[in-house]
């Protein structure tokens, strides 16, 4: 019984996911980790929506760039949906998407937390100066984290244009599920061109799922970032 009440106690996360697969999956985890090590009484409750989009719009629109429109009608679905299904707060765990974070805000009654606002608190909150920016085209080109990082006081470093062509290849790898060792190595040495930054952000979730740490610089993860601030609200704890 006493359980029960804990778990009254708790907000419920809509998760828009699928964008892509294997990092809803990781995300799934990293917020049930996150709520245990608080509680241990009870899982957390979560309902995932996955977007239904075909691969090859999904690869023109997060890794090219092009037709981004195409993926609002997608996510004002999936955030309707989550409302409907009971969810007090939905979450996001993809940087592209947050293009129309406004938008799906303005779909909804309930909160929709933003990966880029948890990323930029979290540096912050790290007393990071310099930044190495790894993210899709679309994130870059969109600038969605250039402004928050600016009113902190953060400066961002990019890789170069052949470099950030070498991270959205490497992207499209992770969509397909075909991403092997050899592009954590090409990876690694695109970490390395902006090593004079304090750290590395991985400004896609789906960049986690190929490296998580760098000999020279802290690494760190916007997927972990939101996972751990979704546990907070989950549990009532911000």
């Amino acid at each position: 019984m006493g359980g029960f009440f804990v778990v009254k106690n708790m907000k419920t996360v809509g998760i828009i996911g699928g964008l892509g697969p294997e990092t809803t999956a990781k995300f799934y985890l990293e917020v049930l980790s996150s709520c245990f090590k608080t509680n241990k009484l009870n899982r957390p409750p979560m309902i995932v929506f996955n977007v239904p989009m075909r691969f090859d719009l999904e690869r023109e629109i997060i890794v090219e760039a092009k037709g981004k429109n195409r993926l609002l009608p997608f996510l004002l679905d999936a955030a309707k949906h989550l409302e409907k299904g009971g969810a007090d707060f939905i979450v996001i765990p993809c940087n592209t998407a947050h293009v129309f974070i406004e938008e799906v805000k303005k779909s909804v009654s309930i909160p929709v937390i933003s990966i880029v606002e948890e990323a930029v608190k979290f540096l912050v909150e790290k007393n990071i100066g310099e930044v190495g920016f790894l993210a899709t085209t679309q994130t870059v080109d969109s600038k969605l984290f250039d402004g928050h990082c600016v009113k902190k006081g953060i400066k961002i470093n990019k890789p170069s244009p052949k470099n950030q062509f070498g991270v959205s290849s490497i992207v499209t790898k992770v969509l397909q599920g075909e991403h092997n060792a050899s592009d954590e190595q090409r990876l690694l040495k695109i970490v390395d061109s902006l090593d004079h930054s304090d750290c590395i952000l991985l400004a896609c979730t789906d960049l986690q799922l190929l490296i998580s740490e760098h000999k020279n610089l802290k690494i760190f993860d916007t997927m972990k970032i939101l996972a751990d601030a979704t546990a907070r609200k989950i549990l009532n704890e911000n």
